[in-house]
């Protein structure tokens, strides 16, 4: 028991200087309500910001939305229950050291998070790329506009499906997706210099090529995903070549497919934190071992890292001991039942953050929120946020501190 009493140690010394700073944490924030799941016994913190039958979301997939300090938290929030109505999502950003929500101004961002230095870089397909302080966050800073070899080519629909920066946070990797005006579709892959806006083409894909990532440590590779892949045009591939084509390494020039191994599909790929390898989930059905697996740069070794069924997306801390994964334990539509689960990969075992919760929406009347849980590690590994949804139509977004998933997994 020594490693987790190590543990819950260094989380309190790192919650304690915070709260010398003045930044209270999610335990004794007023922004935040204490829940705890009736099965699991597993204590989170709920975001309460607007009124209780409003959306709060975390954000999507690979950005962490929660800075190193524990003071910023940036989240998605909408107004009314999705049942009978809801307006506009608008992306948000908690002051746990004001106790104050600023809300950004901003529906369709897709925000990179310095999380270090609490900042965030979006771009805008019409106005250009941004900056926000979290210190002054209401005031944007111009960075450079769209550069004028992708807007010539047509509208562009999409900058970046996950905005990611280098790592001397100068320049950003697009994956842009462009309709020309005789109505094509072209997706092209590239450098853009946040400073001067210059543009370095890296490719171009006949595939709607997204879900780019830069790796966290080389900034010449980036992991992009074949979205479609089950389309007529990937149904070709994988029939001529025998491989489902999902997840493909990108440098300048080149693209190279990485086939999964053990299952021959895949989704959600997502960088390790130190950049030397990604996971991802196998499928998200309970035919056969759909858990998450893991590629690893240097030898190409592929294996099974969390064996949790029906895994939709997964996220590893940072010293990639442990895995949170969301599944939707029946059939999958927008607003089914989730639930999320803690893997401890020393152990190999496994908590749920939250037990199964009832659907959001009905399947035929699906939800238009992004409503899956998305879990994330966040403060080097110290609390996990993630979205959960209610049987009654709204979202709320959790914190979970990580001490007593490690020990209930030991």
């Amino acid at each position: 028991m020594k490693k987790p009493i190590q543990i819950t140690l260094f989380a309190g010394l790192a919650l304690l200087a915070a709260s010398c700073c003045g930044i209270k944490s999610p335990e004794n924030s007023p922004l935040f309500e204490k829940t705890v799941d009736p099965e699991s016994g597993v204590v989170s913190y709920s975001l309460r910001c607007g009124s209780p039958d409003d959306n709060n979301q975390s954000l999507y997939f690979v950005t962490k939305s929660m800075t190193e300090d524990g003071r910023f938290l940036v989240f998605q929030h909408t107004q009314g229950n999705e049942r009978i109505g809801v307006g506009e999502r608008h992306l948000m950003l908690a002051d746990l050291k004001k106790d104050k929500f600023f809300d950004l101004g901003l529906r369709k961002a897709t925000p990179f998070i310095e999380c270090k230095e609490n900042y965030m870089v979006y771009g805008d397909p019409e106005r250009g790329f941004f900056r926000r302080d979290f210190s002054n966050p209401e005031k944007e800073v111009k960075l450079c506009d769209v550069p004028q070899e992708l807007s010539s080519l047509g509208q562009v629909l999409r900058l970046a499906s996950h905005l990611t920066l280098t790592q001397d946070r100068n320049k950003a990797f697009l994956d842009t997706e462009i309709k020309t005006p005789e109505g094509r579709s072209r997706y092209i892959q590239g450098m853009l210099d946040l400073r001067d806006g210059s543009w370095e083409e890296w490719g171009e894909t006949e595939w709607i090529c997204n879900h780019g990532q830069l790796n966290p440590v080389d900034d010449s590779l980036a992991l992009c995903a074949w979205e479609s892949a089950w389309g007529e045009l990937g149904q070709a591939f994988q029939d001529s070549t025998g491989f489902y084509p999902r997840m493909w390494l990108v440098r300048k020039g080149s693209k190279t497919l990485i086939p999964a191994e053990k299952r021959n599909f895949a989704s959600h790929e997502i960088w390790d934190d130190d950049g030397k390898g990604f996971s991802w989930c196998g499928h998200g059905y309970f035919d056969c071992e759909d858990f998450v697996y893991h590629y690893d740069l240097a030898t190409g070794r592929q294996e099974c890292w969390a064996e949790v069924e029906a895994a939709r997306h997964n996220f590893c801390s940072p010293d990639n001991k442990y895995v949170v994964v969301d599944q939707a334990p029946e059939k999958w539509w927008r607003g089914c039942k989730w639930r999320v689960a803690f893997y401890n990969r020393e152990t190999g075992k496994q908590v749920w953050l939250y037990s199964t919760r009832e659907a959001l929406m009905p399947q035929n009347n699906q939800s238009t929120l992004h409503p899956d849980p998305h879990p994330h590690f966040v403060m080097n590994g110290r609390y996990v946020v993630c979205t959960a949804s209610n049987g009654d139509g709204h979202m709320e977004l959790l914190v979970t501190p990580v001490a007593q998933l490690i020990e209930m997994t030991q």
